[in-house]
């Protein structure tokens, strides 16, 4: 520091600040460093001691501008993150306020359709067109038959009534009240059978295959909610319900149809918390089923009694094939065989009856 004092005194006052300022400290170090290590060769000792500075100096200021550009780079980022967050935010609550939107229109539309129908009803009430107790032994095409048949064409077109009379209701719904049911993220056990029972009754499902061909309602593709939801297209869906004729369906696909929807029988209530289309759609299979099977007694009775009747030339009452092949439904083989067990049990109780007591 002497030195570069004398150094110093020889200068004017600004390249004296300078040297202080600039190289005063660093050479002092160097210079002490220096003299401590006293190398063969100070000079370049001192020379390389200050490019070692130097290298540190640069290595620092590079650290320093890597740390502030990794600072302003996190600022940046968290930045973006609490936008996004933002956005994401407003998005969740707009689509939540959309959901609920949405909720509110679909009961809006339930309850709207709900007193609909409830009008609907006594409006059909007052008419009498589909009431089952308007229909009389007048009514009957085969005035000679004997009274047992005369019975089974009464119980025909009672149940036929009633099935047009849901047909009726089916009318009232609109594709809207259909697509209200399909937009359900989960629905009863009960309610998947009504719809996967539709399905079976259609025979075809509204896709085709490569080939142009439609493809079969077999229970493998509907299984799920899922597969029934995506098969629900619902002005397709609804038509189908308008034109749905038991009497052109086969006998094996009412027989599974009747079968499943056996096991919903005590699910009235459940399926009609699921909505007005479901409970219609379940009623209308319902009185789908009892109309063919009324038709069915009354044709084989008829045929039995070698009576001409009009349909009874195109009636088989063969089961035909299984319409699926090998390919069951889970539901159906589980009630065929609770029929089976208890054909057994009755068999059994039929055998002890016949045996003489001891």
């Amino acid at each position: 520091l002497q030195f570069l004092y004398f150094i110093g005194s020889t200068m004017t006052s600004v390249d004296t600040s300078f040297l202080m300022d600039g190289l005063g400290q660093v050479l002092a170090r160097g210079i002490a460093n220096t003299i401590n290590e006293a190398p063969a060769d100070p000079v370049e000792y001192l020379a390389l001691w200050l490019q070692h500075h130097l290298d540190e100096k640069e290595a620092d200021t590079e650290r320093k501008a890597k740390e502030e550009q990794l600072q302003t780079e996190r600022e940046e980022w968290n930045r973006q993150q609490a936008g996004k967050e933002k956005s994401a935010s407003e998005a969740i609550q707009r689509e939540w306020k959309c959901h609920l939107k949405s909720v509110e229109e679909r009961n809006d539309r339930e309850s709207e359709l709900r007193v609909h129908l409830e009008a609907f009803g006594e409006q059909l009430d007052e008419e009498g067109t589909y009431d089952p107790e308007t229909v009389g032994y007048d009514n009957l095409v085969d005035q000679d038959a004997k009274d047992e048949e005369k019975e089974k064409e009464l119980d025909m077109l009672k149940a036929e009534k009633l099935f047009q009379r849901w047909k009726a209701y089916i009318n009232e719904l609109s594709k809207g009240n259909i697509a209200d049911l399909k937009v359900k993220q989960k629905v009863e056990p009960s309610v998947e059978k009504v719809i996967r029972c539709t399905f079976y009754l259609f025979g075809k499902l509204p896709g085709t295959k490569p080939n142009g061909e439609k493809i079969d309602a077999t229970p493998s593709k509907l299984a799920t909610w899922g597969q029934l939801k995506t098969n629900i297209k619902p002005h397709p869906f609804l038509e189908q319900l308008k034109t749905l004729d038991p009497v052109s369906i086969p006998k094996r696909r009412i027989l599974r149809v009747e079968r499943i929807l056996s096991t919903t029988r005590d699910d009235e209530e459940v399926i009609r918390a699921s909505g007005q289309a479901a409970s219609i759609v379940s009623q209308l299979l319902w009185t789908a089923i009892e109309y063919r099977t009324a038709r069915d007694d009354l044709m084989k009775a008829k045929k039995e009694g070698g009576k001409d009747f009009p349909g009874l030339d195109t009636w088989e009452d063969d089961l035909g094939e299984d319409i699926d092949g090998e390919e069951q439904d889970p539901d159906e083989e589980e009630q065929k065989e609770i029929e089976r067990q208890l054909k057994q049990q009755q068999e059994a109780e039929e055998k002890e009856e016949e045996e003489p007591a001891e």
